[in-house]
């Protein structure tokens, strides 16, 4: 399509054929490349077992929802409809199902590991709509969070967190779920004391008396915890599992590992899955005061982290642990309970390494029906790199080079490439600063780039490091360099 502007600065959108496309593909290659991987009948996979009628939150709104008598009898409906079909599928096999995962709420799912090669017999089972293979998601192995050094006082004026603060928005009442790694339940950052006494502050700016504050929030407490923990898919996992044993603090109302099945392995301490959870809980809802030899003392001028609502309550869903990686089933199980604990928001900071692409793509309608509910589903746009890294590396066959006009630059894994995803990424930083992907002979100058996106020069260029004092002309290269060249 050609996008022309008419004389009222209206944009208009015109077929044209390809030879007006500017963009060429080099040596007539470009197509993208998709990894596959290949499996024997006898190969355990994890699969999504899709019924026919539409989940919960097709029908009733997720306000609210666990305590709406038609909502949980439909959902009650649904699995006694997925148990009779698992019966059929057990006749059919002649053998148990290993069944992983009941999903009711946000799709109607059976989770199951099954042989690859068992896939087709049950995709032609009465009432089953179709099978679809789960992508397993992991933690990179290159990530090393020691090395990072946050700035919090910076980000927030770019998110408009101050002019938040300033309303008197701090999160107080709202629910955070947190799906990810876990938490770091003894950080500072995350300490109930100081929780509590931002409440306190909160109360006496309001002209009112802690008590009849704290009673206004939507606090989630053991009380309305131990009404709920029935209703989870935590205590299909571990029958043990109660409210007193998933309650940490005010501040950390819940906490569940999904991969392990375990209440009481939710921080990072235990296994390789990084401290990442304890990273985007720290960005969503980092406590605003800490303690500090026993006064409480602001933490943006202490260490220099807050979060964005740091009055918010988090629910922590970890997803990765000892057993590896999340499945799809796993997140979406989360998912799942952290709309039956009446979670404001849920946040997924997981993708795959293969941007651009949606993996398991029938999860689209998922997507769709949660876009439509009263939860907030968000999830992270992709860390995949840049355009130009993507292009060369992972999606072009043969020669691997990205079209000359550089059309492509998605560095969004799935599922926040699902059309219906709320994916969340920085738009609008005020530079980029980039060391090393160049150098002047051993000399590796630092430069900043604001228009990035726009693919023009370097808007700053420093070589003043440089000591011998030689000049150098700046010459573009308008085609990819050979060796033979140089």
């Amino acid at each position: 399509f050609a996008i022309t502007p008419d004389e009222s600065d209206n944009l208009h959108f015109q077929m044209v054929g390809n030879d007006r496309v500017s963009a060429s593909l080099l040596d007539g290659k470009g197509d993208f490349y998709k990894p596959t991987v290949t499996y024997n009948d006898e190969d355990i996979v994890r699969v999504s077992i899709f019924l026919k009628d539409v989940a919960t939150i097709d029908k009733y709104s997720t306000d609210g929802i666990a305590e709406n008598d038609q909502a949980m009898e439909y959902r009650d409906d649904l699995k006694t409809e997925q148990d009779a079909v698992v019966k059929k599928i057990e006749e059919v096999l002649g053998e148990e199902l290993d069944i992983q995962w009941n999903l009711t709420l946000v799709a109607n799912v059976i989770s199951a590991n099954i042989q690859y090669g068992q896939i087709k017999k049950i995709s032609q089972i009465d009432g089953v709509q179709k099978v679809v293979l789960e992508t397993q998601y992991s933690v990179p192995e290159s990530v090393d969070s020691t090395q990072a050094d946050p700035l919090m006082t910076g980000s927030t004026g770019m998110t408009g967190t101050g002019a938040a603060w300033q309303a008197g928005y701090t999160g107080a009442g709202m629910r955070i779920a947190i799906i990810d790694t876990g938490l770091d339940t003894d950080h500072q950052s995350f300490a109930n004391k100081p929780f509590l006494y931002a409440l306190e502050q909160n109360a006496a700016a309001a002209g009112k008396s802690y008590e009849e504050y704290v009673a206004s929030l939507d606090l989630l407490d053991k009380d309305e915890l131990a009404e709920k923990i029935g209703k989870l898919h935590v205590m299909e996992k571990n029958k043990a599992t109660t409210a007193e044993n998933t309650y940490h603090s005010d501040k950390i109302p819940f906490a569940f590992n999904y991969i392990d099945s375990m209440y009481d392995y939710v921080t990072h301490d235990r296994d390789s899955a990084t401290d990442h959870g304890s990273h985007v809980a720290g960005i969503a809802a980092a406590n605003r005061y800490i303690e500090k030899d026993g006064q409480m003392v602001d933490a943006l001028e202490t260490v220099k982290v807050a979060g964005n609502a740091p009055d918010a309550q988090i629910i922590v869903l970890k997803v990765f642990g000892l057993l590896g990686g999340a499945y799809t089933s796993d997140y979406m199980a989360a998912i799942e309970d952290a709309i039956i604990l009446g979670c404001d928001s849920v946040n997924l900071s997981l993708g795959t390494t293969t941007a651009g692409f949606s993996d398991a793509g029938d999860y689209e309608q998922v997507m769709k029906s949660l876009e439509k509910s009263d939860t907030v589903v968000v999830m992270a746009a992709g860390n995949e790199g840049h355009g130009a890294e993507n292009g060369t590396q992972k999606y072009f066959l043969d020669n691997g080079y990205l079209y000359a006009d550089d059309v492509l630059g998605s560095t969004i894994g799935s599922p926040g490439s699902y059309t219906n995803s709320m994916a969340v990424a920085s738009a609008d930083n005020a530079k980029v600063t980039m060391n090393g992907f160049f150098k002047i002979g051993s000399y590796a100058p630092e430069y900043s780039e604001t228009l990035y996106n726009s693919m023009k020069g370097f808007a700053t260029l420093d070589i003043s490091q440089k000591q011998d004092g030689t000049e150098y002309e700046y010459i573009f290269l308008d085609g990819i360099g050979k060796e033979s060249e140089y």
